[in-house]
């Protein structure tokens, strides 16, 4: 009962501090909402740029092409040696008269191939699937060391690019956060501190009636903690929003983009912003108090 009590005192406390110094509580709860809006864009993101990546990487095929007078008997003892490679998952066997079929299927309407040529200017080849795009090159360097494999191709460049683009993004987005956060955090703190100046006669007499620090110091940090939630809060809920509105027009316009859309995943997102913001609300609150404290002692 003590317990309850005490919460409640200071929490009442905490909402009473907000209100005595509003307009500076009201400045620092938006520049959190931005702050944290930022963050939460900055994650969704390198979530969909790794979504990106996989979905790409998971369609990847490694073609390999051989001999032209290579024998079908020829052709499936390769496709087995093929398929023993470390990583490989299928491998299918494509012949230059298949092949040819195929793009005359595809192309006839745009092109008239007797124009071109009436020889089938396709080789054989074989179509390898790759457990991961990690082992892409490494199974390329191993097809193409057999004697019967005339090329070997892969999209491993676009692959690699995208993978620095995402360690770029990371990168720059982490820096950003950070200075964000820490901006966000002195603001916050300057908040609170303007309420621990207002009060600092009060804070001095409940010292000498036998406050303890860490009774003074609760009402702070719990101001500071409103101030995260209700700051973060309102950067989830524009944010929702305006994932939400991008998201469907993407999806119209662009339907094949793999656009994250598992609500565990966005749930998790939404659940480290208001974490996020919880955090600079207390550290906020408990740095200001501190101060005062440390310099009263």
């Amino acid at each position: 009962m003590r317990f309850i009590t005490g919460v409640e005192f200071f929490v009442v406390e905490a909402l009473r501090n907000v209100r005595r110094s509003w307009l500076m509580s009201f400045v620092a709860i938006g520049i959190v909402t931005v702050s944290l809006f930022i963050f939460g864009l900055f994650l969704l993101l390198v979530v969909n740029l790794g979504n990106t990546v996989a979905e790409v990487g998971s369609r990847l095929d490694l073609i390999a092409y051989t001999d032209r007078n290579l024998t079908d008997q020829d052709a499936g003892v390769l496709q087995s040696r093929i398929s023993q490679i470390t990583g490989v998952t299928k491998v299918s066997y494509i012949s230059r008269e298949e092949a040819w079929k195929n793009f005359r299927e595809d192309f006839s309407q745009k092109l008239d191939l007797a124009e071109v040529t009436r020889n089938n200017p396709l080789p054989n080849s074989f179509a390898i699937e790759v457990r991961t795009p990690e082992l892409l090159p490494a199974v390329a360097q191993s097809v193409a060391r057999f004697p019967e494999i005339d090329e070997v191709r892969y999209s491993g460049k676009l692959m690699s690019q995208m993978e620095t683009l995402i360690s770029a993004v990371r990168i720059g987005g982490a820096v950003l956060i950070f200075l964000l956060f820490f901006a966000t955090l002195l603001i916050v703190v300057n908040t609170i501190r303007l309420t621990v100046l207002a009060r600092e006669t009060d804070i001095y007499i409940m010292r000498l009636v036998g406050a303890t620090n860490s009774f003074i110091r609760w009402p702070f940090v719990i101001e500071g903690i409103l101030i995260g939630v209700f700051g973060s809060v309102l950067g989830i809920l524009i944010l929702k929003t305006s994932n939400d509105a991008v998201t469907f027009r993407i999806q119209s316009a662009l339907p094949f983009l793999p656009i994250v859309r598992d609500s565990n995943i966005l749930n998790i997102i939404y659940v480290m912003v208001l974490l996020s913001g919880i955090l600079l609300g207390m550290l906020g609150g408990y740095i200001s108090v501190s101060r005062l404290l440390k310099e009263k002692g």
